[in-house]
């Protein structure tokens, strides 16, 4: 056929099957884009401290360096209700809890005399409050109390009920807690107990050390849970210490268990994801082992925390995570639109 002559037949059928497919490829309808994943409803896991608790914490750093070597210089400063707040604005999250390190001021670790760490205890917590009652509702307090110090649970009836007091936080680490040690456990058990009784949800870094064999989780769940009853309770880090390893995935595991064989204490019971990650270097099948335990467990039991300002904001450590921890987007919109049980 010579150029500009016209189509010969199997030209034309040859054409008209390529604009037949082209015009179903066409007509095929469009496949919406996936939507955004919003942000968190709250930050359940954020910390403010009093100038007197950064002076007292810096001056530890300085005898111990290692003890913040993997932190935040941040951590050392003194932070107020705004900052946290701030600190939410950026991140477009409109609530966010604040769990009170009062705790810290009993503890074994800093040697306060005991008239002043118990000063310093209730203004810590007073502090916590009034930031709280300022926000107007953006923010609550959880006070903080050792539950081996002697003087926990008055200051929990001191505080229950107060305005901008959302329960109480309690951190076993710093409390140089032992599982296995039945005066320990006992206090605990009669902590529990005494914020079932006020009505005071509890926010609870369990994990103890870096170091934590199943048995040591199998304690507090067994021994300790029970006594919290129908209230709220919330496991800070998922159960671990920051970062995750193959103790943190095992504990969780044991919690998946309990809430299957709908163990008391469970029916209210919440984990929140702070610093489950550390880096973008998470162990892809940890990180798929654990997503699948979210999965079982309930992704409504699951609740965003950044643990501010330990490593990140709590814009950087949303972003972080969603990368790390292999949930669909809409998984991550269930987690995320979850509040903490109060």
């Amino acid at each position: 056929m010579k150029a500009g002559s016209k189509m010969c037949t199997s030209d034309l059928v040859g054409f008209v099957a390529a604009m037949g497919l082209a015009l179903a490829a066409g007509a095929a309808p469009a496949q919406p884009p996936e939507p955004a994943i919003p942000a968190p409803v709250v930050d359940a896991h954020l910390h403010i401290q009093t100038p007197a608790l950064s002076a007292e914490l810096t001056a530890f750093a300085r005898k111990t360096p290692d003890a913040f070597k993997e932190m935040d210089a941040d951590v050392l400063s003194a932070r107020s209700g705004e900052d946290a707040l701030k600190q939410l604005d950026a991140a477009s999250i409109p609530s966010g809890d604040l769990l009170s390190e009062a705790y810290m001021w009993t503890s074994a670790s800093l040697g306060v005399p005991a008239d002043v760490a118990a000063a310093r205890t209730r203004a810590e917590d007073a502090y916590n409050v009034e930031a709280a009652v300022r926000s107007h509702g953006r923010l609550k307090a959880y006070i903080g109390v050792n539950p081996l110090w002697s003087g926990a649970q008055d200051e929990m009836r001191f505080w229950a009920g107060k305005p901008g007091v959302g329960g109480v936080k309690i951190h076993l680490a710093n409390s140089r807690f032992d599982p296995h040690a039945k005066a320990d456990v006992d206090r605990l058990s009669a902590v529990f107990r005494t914020a079932h009784a006020l009505n005071l949800p509890i926010a609870i870094h369990v994990r103890g050390a870096k170091a934590y064999p199943a048995a040591d989780a199998a304690v507090f769940i067994d021994q300790v849970l029970p006594n919290i009853g129908d209230s709220p309770i919330q496991i800070a880090h998922s159960g671990g210490w920051g970062g995750l390893d193959r103790q943190t995935v095992d504990a969780l595991k044991l919690y998946a268990d309990a809430i299957g064989r709908q163990a008391p204490g469970t029916r209210r019971l919440q984990f929140d994801l702070a610093l489950i990650v550390v880096d973008a270097h998470t162990d892809p099948a940890l990180a798929h082992e654990f997503a699948d335990l979210m999965r079982r467990i309930g992704l409504n039991r699951f609740v965003f925390g950044s643990d501010w300002p330990a490593l990140y904001t709590p814009a950087r450590y949303k972003d972080l995570l969603v990368t790390q921890i292999p949930l669909t987007p809409a998984e991550w919109r269930t987690v995320f639109a979850t509040p903490v049980n109060r």
